[in-house]
């Protein structure tokens, strides 16, 4: 005991090989480190069930580049929130995440977050944010509560929020805007960030105008964005008695007036039976034929587009070759418009078929396509096990 003592006093630091060396001991010991070399404070809150957080612990921590910036910066320390200090430091910094990257001053104040694994390049550049006193999260919190509420600073605040996994009501920043101003590129930018309720003005202005938002945004970010979120609201009342998915949808979107109401009722269920909290892949490959049929019939200019969102989907969710068999016949009703990406991504669902006939067909119709390196080399590596088969 003794010597682990005399070990803290003069050797106050555990280091991860060549990368960050720890600092041991209390919080309040730290603030009085930290205050003492002038740095700020970086956190590193974990637990010990984290499986992300035994990855940057082993693979970024130990890392020698991110080891000479953080400890020429920080004065760095690891914290378990399950655990001693970490249950009250927890909770009074809203730890709800892990790992979640901490960093304050020697006096506690939040200087800035970031919440997941990382790889070198992005941590050492979270930490040089952090050291942005004009750019970082605490320059916005301090902003915030000091009472700045121009539009232009909420809209950056709100993001800036959102990507460090802090609480914001995003109601404050659009009650700032005009629903003319709603079409901006911040403003949906915020919305694909934020998902407003299904119920609000911003995801209706959104509806009743979503061909114009498709001219701007183009197709695969607004039907992203439109489906979801309906997808969140009908998961968050989806363990209610007697919930039924189809009239909950119509009850959302009839007194909208939709001109393509059928296509939409039908993207928001397909995307419902495969939102990742539902994962109803069964209802899902039903759903497709239901979904593709109102694109032709009621919503034909965005067919193509339409039947690559599903081609995507099922290549890259479903592995059930029963399912898989099932959607086959489906999709095949729309060979004919499929793009070189979909006829790759049919590849690949055919190679987890074993049709390897089928497979090659597919590859070659997408190859006279696939120009640039990346494909190239995705293109062969699938080509390489569809010919192994």
């Amino acid at each position: 005991m003794i010597k682990k003592l005399i070990m803290l006093l003069f050797f106050p630091y555990i280091a991860y090989s060549q990368g960050i060396n720890f600092f041991e001991g209390s919080i309040e010991s730290l603030k009085k480190e930290a205050a003492k070399q002038n740095k700020l404070i970086f956190i590193d809150c974990y637990t010990s069930w984290c499986g992300p957080c035994k990855w940057l612990a082993k693979n970024v921590f130990t890392n020698k580049q991110v080891g000479d910036f953080y400890n020429k910066y920080f004065i760095n320390y690891s914290l378990d929130m399950e655990k001693g200090e970490g249950k009250d430091f927890q909770k009074q910094y809203g730890i709800s995440a892990y790992p979640t990257l901490l960093f304050i001053d020697s006096k506690g104040n939040i200087q800035h977050r970031y919440v997941g694994a990382c790889d070198t390049a992005t941590f050492i550049g979270v930490g040089k944010q952090a050291l942005d006193s004009v750019n970082n999260f605490g320059h916005f919190l301090k902003e915030y509560k000091k009472g700045n509420r121009t539009p232009d600073f909420l809209a950056k605040y709100a993001l800036m929020c959102a990507s460090v996994y802090y609480p914001y009501n995003v109601d404050e920043y659009f009650k700032t805007q005009a629903d003319s101003q709603l079409f901006s590129e911040m403003n949906f930018k915020i919305m694909e960030t934020y998902h407003p309720n299904v119920l609000s003005r911003e995801f209706q202005f959104l509806m009743k105008n979503i061909n114009t938002y498709i001219k701007q945004y183009g197709f695969s970010k607004v039907f992203s964005l439109a489906t979801s979120t309906m997808s969140r609201t009908l998961y968050s009342m989806s363990n209610q008695n007697k919930f039924d998915v189809s009239k909950q949808i119509d009850d959302y979107i009839k007194p909208l007036n939709l001109p393509e109401e059928n296509y939409w009722k039908n993207a928001f269920l397909l995307d419902y039976y495969g939102f990742y909290k539902v994962k109803k892949y069964p209802e899902y490959i039903h759903q497709t034929n239901e979904f593709l049929i109102s694109a032709r019939e009621s919503n034909p200019r965005y067919l193509g587009q339409s039947v690559s969102v599903v081609i995507d989907f099922v290549s890259e969710r479903i592995t059930d070759p029963n399912l898989l068999e099932q959607f086959v016949p489906i999709i095949n009703q729309f060979a004919p418009i499929f793009s070189a990406q979909s006829n790759f991504k049919m590849a690949k669902i055919y190679y987890i078929l074993k049709n390897k006939e089928k497979a090659n067909e597919h590859l070659a119709k997408a190859e006279k396509y696939f120009k640039e390196e990346n494909q190239k080399k995705e293109l062969n590596e699938l080509k390489q096990k569809i010919n192994e088969l």
